[in-house]
């Protein structure tokens, strides 16, 4: 806490969250996870459940969009019933993969009448997903080198997943961060990416205001007024952060 603290700002979010009830890989209940993130100073959280092939290979049996989104939204549905008990903020995002490769975009200023409105959206490529939606939503391309990724449409996005806390993977930070050198324009974020137990809470941004749903949320980030949070990478936030305030 005296890290958040000692900033001007003072409302701590994790962007980058799974759940057990909706992510295949998810090991955590939603509403466990609120707990022990409220409880870590944390002032909120957006849940971003994978929606991707295997997701609709193991949920679609012929009942229907609507049927698949009721599935996709009970991690979310949960964490938010969760949050909105203790007075903490529980925010909507969506995880998706596209079928040229394995390459996952985080996406706001999304909500669950929009999602219900695009059926099947993950069937488009990733630039036919930025053309058609460029305009309406937030894409941030996730952990972009993760693992050696060598394909990364840098048209196809509006920023990255700069700092991706998640211990399990080589996320190839250094080649982030060239990435972002690029593309002074690219917004800039850092989450946790939490699975398990031992992902939660090294990462997020930190804002002046309390943020109410997925659409404040993007505007916070095209805004520039926030901060980057990731204790265990502080050279990569002194650099960025003014990167970050340049958008203001």
């Amino acid at each position: 806490m005296d890290k958040i603290n000692s900033m001007n700002k003072q409302f701590l979010y994790d962007t980058h969250i799974h759940t057990r009830e909706t992510s295949p890989c998810g090991k955590l209940p939603a509403a466990e996870t609120v707990d022990y993130y409220a409880a870590h100073g944390y002032t909120g959280l957006v849940i971003t459940d994978h929606l991707h092939e295997e997701f609709l290979e193991k949920v679609d049996h012929g009942e229907g969009w609507d049927h698949i989104v009721d599935l996709y939204l009970a991690g979310y549905r949960s964490a938010k019933k969760r949050g909105d008990e203790i007075g903490f903020d529980v925010l909507f995002g969506i995880e998706m993969r596209f079928p040229e490769n394995n390459n996952d975009y985080l996406v706001y200023d999304v909500d669950e009448a929009w999602l219900r409105a695009h059926p099947y959206v993950i069937r488009r490529s990733a630039r036919e997903f930025f053309e058609e939606f460029h305009n309406e939503v937030l894409i941030i391309h996730a952990h972009p080198y993760r693992d050696g990724n060598k394909t990364v449409f840098e048209d196809a996005v509006h920023g990255i997943e700069l700092i991706n806390t998640n211990p399990r993977h080589e996320n190839w930070t250094e080649r982030a961060a060239e990435l972002a050198r690029r593309h002074p324009e690219y917004y800039l974020q850092a989450g946790s990416d939490m699975h398990q137990t031992p992902d939660r809470c090294h990462a997020g941004i930190i804002t002046g205001s309390r943020l109410t749903d997925s659409h404040e949320y993007a505007d916070v980030i095209r805004s520039g007024n926030y901060e980057l949070y990731a204790p265990d990478y502080p050279d990569v936030v002194s650099e960025f952060q003014q990167v970050i305030n340049n958008h203001r």
